[in-house]
């Protein structure tokens, strides 16, 4: 597979971790700690994940602007996760326990993934 088709399985690998995390951190009030209605950060979420897909399908079309946009993306994700979350799932115990800090983990582990591999695809096509 390219180096565009890993990029873009890691990316799409972190959904299935992103999406019950995400429920969670709305049931655990996220808007609200950062000053917004769960109606309005749903849909800044909405948007965020949008852009990821837009550049998720700029990347698959092979245009440059996606493998910035897929790197942002996955990266604000893995910043996000482990300057929120990191401290508790480092001392044990984060929420609902195993299965929050699985999705913690798996989110983290999947977007730095992503991450890695667009800013390299980024680099590579800066080469050219």
């Amino acid at each position: 597979m390219s180096l565009h088709g890993w990029t873009i399985a890691a990316s799409l690998a972190g959904l299935p971790f992103i999406l019950p995390h995400v429920v969670e951190d709305f049931a655990e009030g996220i808007a609200q700690r950062v000053g917004l209605s769960t109606p309005a950060g749903a849909f800044l979420l909405g948007g965020y994940l949008g852009v990821q897909a837009l550049g998720l399908v700029l990347l698959g079309q092979g245009r440059r602007a996606g493998w910035m946009l897929a790197f942002s993306t996955s990266a604000i994700w893995t910043v996000g996760a482990v300057a929120d979350h990191g401290p508790a799932v480092l001392a044990g115990g984060f929420r609902g326990g195993a299965v929050s800090t699985l999705w913690v983990l798996g989110l983290v582990a999947t977007q730095a993934t992503a991450a890695a591999l667009a800013w390299r695809g980024w680099r590579r096509g800066r080469a050219a």
